[in-house]
């Protein structure tokens, strides 16, 4: 049975996925008026969606949660 270790840099990329998720989501639901200032692609006057930001958002939060999985594997193990 493989021991699993859990590293800071797993920890990093858990947290970094949830906010990319929370971003993705924010893009594909709010028009680009409703989005706070703070985020690329806001316009005071616009009823456009960014979907291919919350898509972008979305794929860069798998990507995060898969690197996270790859970063958990149980490293050196013994020869048998």
């Amino acid at each position: 049975m493989s021991k699993i270790k859990i590293r800071p840099v797993t920890i990093g990329l858990l947290i970094l996925a949830a906010i990319l998720v929370i971003v993705g989501i924010v893009y594909i639901t709010r028009s680009a008026a409703d989005l706070p200032a703070f985020f690329p692609g806001h316009d005071a006057h616009s009823t456009h969606h960014h979907v291919k930001h919350g898509l972008a958002a979305l794929s860069l939060a798998v990507a995060a949660l898969v690197v996270a999985w790859v970063s958990t594997s149980p490293g050196d193990q013994p020869s048998s």
